[in-house]
């Protein structure tokens, strides 16, 4: 009877383990992973000039945005035109692309800069070695001086997007003639997404080395979400170039947004440590789906101290809010956080173009 109530309670035991170790997967893979495509409805138009989309809390907000298709084209739409009161759908006016005939559904982005708009063709982009694109200064704005002052700003995107989403703060650092370098994350520039990957920080050190191969005596980091604990941590590995960091919508430390996203849904905090143990592991990693182990420690060292760095967040951003990033600007005298009008994440330029620019600029002039 001891016999087999011991081999029951090793059964269960063995079992419950086994239980956690998925669940602890399914965590880290959840953790890492670029996360469900969030689709909009493409209602019909009677215009080419316009589109008609399903009412959410991204597709009335105002500003310009980008509209991503499953063909692979591109649409930058403009300011909301009207709403129609029949069915609350959101019409907005089409500023660059067409909407592919017969489309029902598009990803509505805050990607709504262009390499045209950046004054490159996108066909014939300039790479590095890294295969960061290369973006240089605008010399109508005094670029020659700035650029002969040595400094450049290496842009890295987040988890979800595309390096198109980087070309918003490209575009604000241009106009005050420093030239950038956009990281290359691993995945071709025209697909739309990439999941976390164990040489992410590698590849943003790679495109720092590329700037001070091209010239720079110093570096700034500008990092989106995921993208700026990718921008901390590349920052530490070359402290002798990298003398500052623009961070937006900021995931300053991969452990604390984890664990917030944790509690709020209701994950069990064992997981959440047991699911970031074994993402740090490249043999459990891989076991659980994962490309390779990914940096946890260094993903979560938080702020640089003394490093100056500038970072631009909106209180409407429920996916990292932003109470997290406030409670580390009395600790850093060198950190200085602007916040700008209420937008869902990693959408501050989108809703506030000119206040986002004016904060760059103003930053940057300080330097």
């Amino acid at each position: 009877m001891q016999r087999t109530a011991g081999i029951v309670l090793a059964g269960l035991t063995t079992a419950v383990v086994a239980g956690f170790g998925v669940a602890s997967a399914m965590v880290a893979r959840r953790v890492i992973a670029a996360g469900r495509v969030h689709y909009s409805e493409v209602l019909p138009s009677s215009s080419p000039i316009t589109v008609r989309l399903d009412r959410n809390a991204a597709t009335g907000l105002p500003g310009r945005y980008g509209l991503e298709f499953d063909d692979g084209s591109r649409v930058i739409v403009g300011p909301v035109l009207g709403r129609e009161t029949a069915d609350g759908s959101v019409m907005r006016s089409v500023i660059a692309g067409r909407v592919p005939a017969g489309a029902t559904r598009t990803r509505f982005t805050g990607a709504a800069v262009t390499p045209s708009d950046l004054g490159v063709d996108e066909a014939h982009l300039t790479t590095t070695p890294s295969g960061a694109w290369r973006f240089d200064g605008d010399s109508g704005t005094g670029g020659d001086s700035a650029a002969r002052s040595g400094t450049w700003v290496v842009h890295t995107h987040g988890l979800g997007a595309s390096p198109l989403a980087t070309l918003r703060s490209v575009q604000a650092v241009q106009r005050t003639g420093v030239p950038s370098l956009v990281t290359n994350l691993g995945s071709a520039f025209t697909e739309r997404r990439s999941g976390a990957d164990a040489a992410d920080v590698a590849r943003v050190v790679a495109a720092i080395d590329d700037a001070v191969a091209l010239g720079a005596r110093r570096v700034i980091v500008c990092g989106w979400s995921y993208g700026a604990a990718l921008s901390l941590a590349a920052a530490r590995l070359r402290p002798e170039v990298v003398r500052g960091a623009i961070l937006i919508s900021p995931m300053l430390s991969l452990r604390e947004t984890v664990r917030h996203a944790a509690a709020v849904a209701g994950v069990p905090r064992i997981l959440v440590w047991s699911a970031l143990g074994l993402l740090g592991s490249s043999v459990l990693a891989r076991a659980a789906g994962v490309r390779g182990a990914v940096p946890v420690r260094e993903l979560s060292a938080g702020l640089i101290p003394g490093l100056p760095t500038l970072a631009i967040h909106s209180p409407g951003d429920t996916t990292i809010p932003v109470e997290l990033t406030r409670a580390v600007v009395s600790g850093s005298p060198s950190f200085e956080l602007v916040e700008v009008a209420a937008a869902p994440h990693g959408l501050e330029w989108n809703v506030d173009p000119e206040a986002f620019d004016a904060a760059v600029r103003e930053w940057l002039d300080a330097r």
